[in-house]
């Protein structure tokens, strides 16, 4: 498994929140013309807030590059964090377009 780099970290936030902006579109498009029933209308809210908040902690995450201290700052492990986007990768697969 690669280190995770701090430009990596960002670059897959860049890219996840291009797709959460879709999914956010798809989103508001159902809500706007009543497609979809009201399951599918609360799936998308439920994979939007869940992804919402994946972005927040990913941000919120600094790799220091020194395990010693980067314990220090962050509770979580980078094997946590690099879950955490794979999971978002496999959310947001269908606005993989």
């Amino acid at each position: 498994m690669q280190v995770l780099n701090q430009l990596q970290l960002n670059d897959d936030i860049g890219i996840i929140e291009l797709f959460h902006g879709r999914l956010g579109d798809d989103l508001a498009k159902s809500m706007a013309y009543h497609t979809g029933n009201f399951w599918y209308v609360d799936h998308l809210n439920t994979k939007n807030i869940l992804v919402s908040k994946y972005i927040v902690l990913l941000q919120d995450y600094n790799i220091v590059g020194d395990t010693t201290i980067n314990n220090e700052y962050n509770i979580l492990t980078e094997n946590d964090i690099q879950a955490i986007i794979d999971h978002c990768y496999r959310l947001l697969e269908p606005y993989n377009t």
